[in-house]
């Protein structure tokens, strides 16, 4: 069976790093002061970084693909493959799954993952699909990878502006936050962004949540990786210092960036935390994709 893999743009991939791996990227949008962009196109994190420390303030959000775009993408290699696997942000996250079940509902070429995903998981769940199949797994075993269940996420931002004004956290509640230097703790369950606990300062928070992680899992599972997803954080060389010492320069720490998708939403600067498990027979690709430490 041939098959063709598309992954939106929350996966954090550009377009020309989705085509080397032989994918597709789905595009989703952005509008940053009035302008629209195509995420992993013609707007990367490292251009909304560099507007958004211009302007914090900046009016920016995101939205799904649009149909004209989605039918231009698939109708590239509808007539060449057997199936089309679309991968791509959490249905809780997105209106961007229901939009393209809609829109292909009749073509039963195309399998739309009712994904709860977003980011690093994207990306191992596709390499391990693509195993299952190179091995010979039926293409409706090889799906049910998709259905692994997210590993515990923790997100803390540096800055609250992005959560006013997705509405997630009020004016007044981040001032009280900014003169208490409380930090706010988003936890990412069943494909959901939910309010999990608070902290106090920045790096205090990320290294109480690191300590957390780490104590909970099998130091002698060598495919057990920390990731540390950031928004493009100035400060990612003092937190990855940091959490080297706090578990003992332990080899498995892993830093990817989060896509411009994410980002929007929870401000430059903002930093992920989250244990997972890497196969050892992806995890030399799975490095390609992002930066080990």
């Amino acid at each position: 069976m041939k098959i063709k893999i598309i992954v939106d743009s929350s996966s954090g991939l550009l377009k020309n790093e989705a085509e080397a791996l032989g994918w597709e990227l789905m595009p989703l949008q952005s509008e940053i002061d009035g302008k629209t962009y195509q995420n992993g196109i013609d707007m990367d994190i490292d251009k909304f970084e560099e507007i958004w420390r211009a302007n914090r303030k900046v009016d920016a959000l995101t939205f799904a693909t649009p149909p004209g775009i989605a039918e231009e993408i698939v109708n590239k290699y509808i007539n060449d493959y057997d199936k089309i696997i679309i991968y791509g942000i959490s249905t809780e996250l997105s209106s961007q799954v229901s939009n393209l079940k809609q829109l292909f509902a009749n073509n039963e070429k195309i399998f739309v993952v009712d994904s709860k995903k977003l980011s690093y998981s994207l990306l191992r769940d596709v390499l391990l699909f693509e195993d299952a199949i190179n091995e010979g797994i039926s293409f409706e075993e090889a799906i049910k990878i998709f259905d692994i269940p997210h590993e515990r996420l923790l997100l803390v931002p540096k800055y609250n502006d992005a959560l006013v004004k997705g509405g997630r956290l009020s004016k007044s509640a981040a001032t009280i936050a900014r003169l208490l230097k409380i930090v706010p703790i988003i936890k990412m369950e069943n494909g959901k962004l939910e309010k999990d606990s608070i902290g106090r300062i920045f790096s205090k928070t990320l290294d109480k949540l690191t300590k957390e992680l780490f104590e909970k899992i099998d130091k002698n599972d060598h495919e057990q990786h920390l990731l540390i997803i950031h928004a493009n954080s100035f400060e990612l060389d003092e937190i990855v210092e940091r959490v080297r010492k706090i578990t003992n320069n332990w080899p498995n720490i892993i830093s990817m960036k989060l896509s411009t998708d994410i980002a929007v939403h929870t401000g430059i600067d903002a930093v992920c935390l989250t244990m997972t498990k890497i196969k050892k027979s992806i995890q030399e690709r799975f490095y390609t994709l992002i930066k080990k430490h």
